[in-house]
């Protein structure tokens, strides 16, 4: 076979369309990876930064629906996080390939309900001698190394943690930041899904909500004090002659001003610096994001503002997803603070995620709440005039299907 010196990008569009078609709520997972040509490389893979690495002669040999399905299959090894659960689990070079088999049995239960056509070969519990709904932990701990003959299609480093992570092929591929949004968005479209037009597998429903439904204390104590803050905001009532009163009828010529509750505005300030993590610090903002439409402000948009030495613009935004943060330098959150502060209409709560490794201000912004998100165990704490929840950054989403 000649070897085709291009990729046919148009059969993969279709094959990415057939797929999401197929499995509709997967589709911005689909649609999040980039492509690299890999000539020679017989195969279809995926690394951790979510690049797609396709050998231009196998995408011309298979079928858009083979291709499609193989773009499910790895879209999911990158939604469950299997590299870094492989790493988690202490898999090397040598028990790579049982791990592989693993993982891929832990997604091939799901597409199997799915009625997806899976990947040959084809891994499922059963071949392992395994239950079905568990997670590939479990499957990994059942098996040996010498029971991986035979294996599974090559998946790649995004499912087996292998390697240098692809970082040479010259596309700096998603951020751990923006994966950890795709996940979430993937997560709320399953939910979604299944309330609307049900057919969702119930291991990938149990995953998202799992990810979208996390019962750690940190994120209720913050989910309270970003409660407290709006609560007290739109507890202030002022006057305005843009509404008379309606007792101004009795008075004849006398108008008089009516009462109105404001509308609380929500400024978050994200901490950029170069100590900063990118996956937790996407947590929680999406945890802020959360929180926000439960009380019932987010459709009014939050401003965000990135700020490590110096602030950026703010951006205001109705999802998390919608951020863009930039910086990377020293950190000085009193900046931060005072560009949020100085935005019309003013902020009645201003919400800073920080590792506390910053300067503060004297005091806070006159009539503003300000809750302070500080990142790990160890971080300084912010001074007294501020609201403090301590988030641990050690703890990972739960694995459960």
């Amino acid at each position: 076979m000649t070897q085709p010196k291009r990729l046919n990008t148009e059969k993969l569009a279709a094959a990415r369309l057939w797929a999401a078609h197929r499995l509709p709520y997967l589709a911005s997972a689909l649609f999040a990876s980039s492509v690299v040509s890999a000539p020679g490389s017989a195969s279809i893979s995926v690394d951790e930064g979510w690049r797609v690495h396709v050998d231009p002669a196998l995408l011309e040999a298979w079928s858009v629906e083979q291709v499609g399905s193989v773009l499910v299959h790895h879209a999911c090894h990158l939604l469950r996080d299997h590299a870094a659960r492989a790493r988690a689990a202490g898999v090397n070079e040598d028990s790579a390939m049982r791990w592989v088999r693993a993982a891929d049995a832990e997604i091939n239960d799901d597409l199997v309900d799915a009625d997806v056509d899976l990947p040959d070969p084809a891994v499922l519990p059963g071949d392992l001698g395994c239950e079905p709904g568990r997670l590939a932990e479990e499957y990994f701990a059942n098996t040996r190394d010498d029971e991986s003959s035979g294996a599974s299609c090559p998946c790649g480093r995004g499912a087996d943690g292998q390697g240098d992570g692809g970082k040479r092929t010259g596309d700096a591929g998603l951020s751990e930041f923006g994966a950890a949004m795709v996940r979430r968005q993937v997560a709320d479209d399953i939910i979604q899904h299944s309330k609307e037009a049900g057919l969702v597998p119930l291991g990938l429903q149990r995953w998202a909500e799992a990810l979208l439904s996390p019962s750690v204390d940190w994120r209720r104590l913050l989910a309270a004090e970003l409660r407290r803050g709006v609560t007290l905001a739109r507890g202030m009532v002022d006057y305005t002659y843009r509404r008379p009163s309606r007792r101004a009828a009795a008075l004849g010529d006398v108008v008089l001003p009516s009462l109105v509750q404001p509308v609380p505005e929500i400024a978050v300030v994200c901490d950029t610096s170069g100590s900063m993590d990118d996956a937790m610090l996407a947590g929680v903002l999406s945890e802020v994001d959360g929180i926000l439409r439960a009380v019932g402000v987010r459709g009014n948009g939050v401003r965000v503002l990135s700020c490590d030495a110096t602030v950026g613009a703010a951006q205001r935004v109705t999802s998390a997803r919608q951020v863009q943060l930039v910086g990377g330098g020293g950190t000085d959150m009193g900046v931060g603070i005072a560009a949020a502060a100085a935005n019309r209409p003013r902020p009645s709560v201003i919400v800073v995620v920080t590792d506390g490794l910053t300067p503060w201000p004297a005091a806070a912004p006159r009539g503003i709440t300000v809750v302070v998100a500080l990142l790990g165990p160890h971080g300084p704490p912010p001074p007294s005039w501020a609201r403090c929840v301590r988030v641990d950054v050690a703890h990972r989403e739960p694995l459960t299907r």
